[in-house]
């Protein structure tokens, strides 16, 4: 999508016309908040709970 994003906004320079980049501006931003982190961290793949959740919980017992 920012490929997609990238090229509307590059597009928009060369034939001068403003709405082709703000198609491109508004595929960037859609991306933005469409993106997805599906990549594992150490802590999720091997532990319940994270350690940092089991910090917070240890803190606030004290």
């Amino acid at each position: 999508m920012l490929g997609c994003a990238a090229a509307c906004v590059a597009l928009s320079f060369a034939w001068r016309e403003p709405w082709i980049g703000a198609v491109g501006l508004l595929v960037a931003f859609a991306a933005m908040f469409t993106d997805r982190d599906d990549v594992p961290l150490d802590d999720e793949k091997r532990a319940y709970e994270p350690t940092a959740t089991v910090r917070k919980m240890r803190a606030r017992d004290r």
